[in-house]
């Protein structure tokens, strides 16, 4: 009698087993769930590129290899860059003295050299040469939708801090506002040991002017970056150029 009982309750019948088996995979099942769900909260997030992160190289070198698409290799993403790139890239000016960008036309010296973008934020850039062959500048234009952090003083605080002073600090920058042509301009002049975003250049003796251009829609940066020597060269062509701005006609018109 007692091993009958025994095995009652130790030997369970074929529906009870079958129950216990689907409980037991219900249980395994939520516990997956739950683990996946915990992996996705987290898995480390891509980072998001900054527009400010275009300044990424001197003058004359290439900019950083920027993150794959997330899903893409980096032979996909090299490839679908490349193609975007020949679409989006525009072409040499017609006139190597006048320079077209961002819905902006202005006299440019034909001396410096125009060359494609060599990023997405950029929307023009030119190689400026130095004096017998001394390093050159690069002159390079860049555009951003307007949004509450982009005001002209957080942009000259942020590059402040890309430059250092001969006793230390970030240097004290030379501020000029002007309306050229019914374009309210904002022009910035910096001097020091250039560090670049996040401190990775120390280049001495760097100077760098941007043109602050408000714009109806966005603010449009035009900046000349390169040794003191090569910048102050080619200041007269750089003044020349932002006080000849012109908004260009829309096609159609």
């Amino acid at each position: 009698m007692l091993w009958t009982v025994q095995q009652e309750f130790l030997t369970p019948s074929l529906p009870g087993l079958k129950a216990m088996i689907i409980f037991t995979r219900l249980i395994l099942s939520s516990f997956l769930v739950a683990g996946i769900m915990t992996a996705c909260d987290e898995a480390p997030s891509i980072p998001q590129a900054d527009p400010d992160q275009e300044t990424t190289s001197l003058p004359g070198q290439p900019t950083r290899p920027t993150l794959p698409t997330p899903g893409q290799n980096r032979i996909q993403t090299s490839k679908s860059s490349a193609a975007k790139a020949a679409d989006d890239s525009p072409a040499p000016p017609a006139d190597p003295a006048r320079a077209e960008f961002a819905g902006l036309r202005g006299p440019i010296p034909s001396t410096w050299k125009w060359e494609p973008p060599r990023h997405h934020f950029r929307a023009a850039q030119w190689v400026v040469p130095g004096r017998d062959g001394s390093e050159p500048a690069e002159l390079v234009v860049t555009t951003f939708p307007e949004a509450s952090g982009n005001t002209i003083q957080n942009n000259i605080e942020r590059w402040k801090q890309q430059f250092r002073s001969t006793q230390g600090g970030p240097p004290q920058p030379v501020v000029e506002s002007k309306i050229v042509n019914g374009l309210p301009i904002t022009l910035v002049d910096l001097e020091g040991e250039y560090l670049g975003m996040g401190g990775g250049f120390h280049k001495t003796n760097y100077r760098m002017i941007v043109s602050i251009v408000e714009a109806a829609d966005r603010s449009i940066f035009i900046k000349l970056l390169g040794p003191t020597a090569t910048v102050s060269a080619n200041r007269s062509g750089y003044t020349t150029l932002i006080d000849n701005l012109n908004v260009m006609a829309a096609k159609g018109n």
